[in-house]
């Protein structure tokens, strides 16, 4: 049993440091203010394909994972051609991508997403699910003089629960120049 003395100090501890939380000003798990790009990005509402794309250029100019990751299903699989062997398919799932995703993140000092072009858009009828082919440039940085840029389509499927929830992509197969 905790002595009055103990339960005071515990108790003072526990203020201590709910007064110290309350005073951040900054929310320790986002990224930093002026990291990521510098774009005038604004985060679009994934419930509408339009909004799905903001959100995506929002995620890659903040570099923030968890927007990120709420636009991408459980059962994700990107789709690329490694021309190494005559360019076959090769694929990786949700986890990978979230890794890769969080290692370019992590280490380019500028990332530059824009979508361009919807070169082919069609959505079933039940609005549950959607095919889009659009065109994107990426550029990566990763200090002086090693930028990197990116150029061709992604060719998404994209699906949702209800009419209502928010669009996530199920599948990317890359149709860039990377």
């Amino acid at each position: 049993m905790k002595t009055g003395l103990q339960r005071l100090l515990c108790a003072g501890l526990i203020l201590a440091c709910g007064a110290a939380l309350c005073s951040c000003r900054t929310n320790p798990f986002a990224p930093r203010l002026g990291e990521g790009s510098g774009s005038n990005a604004v985060q679009g509402d994934p419930r509408t394909l339009d909004g799905l794309f903001k959100s995506f250029e929002y995620a890659y100019a903040t570099k923030d994972t968890l927007i990120y990751g709420r636009l991408i299903a459980a059962g994700f699989t990107f789709f690329y051609p490694d021309y190494a062997n005559g360019g076959l398919p090769v694929a990786w799932a949700r986890d990978t991508e979230m890794l890769a995703t969080l290692g370019v993140f992590r280490n380019a000092e500028t990332l530059d997403l824009r979508w361009n072009s919807i070169i082919f858009q069609e959505v079933s009828e039940s609005d549950l699910q959607a095919k889009v082919i659009r065109s994107f440039r990426l550029r990566i940085g990763f200090g002086a003089g090693d930028v990197s840029e990116i150029t061709g389509n992604a060719n998404l499927t994209l699906t949702r629960t209800a009419a209502t929830d928010a669009w996530q992509i199920t599948e990317w197969r890359d149709e860039s120049n990377f």
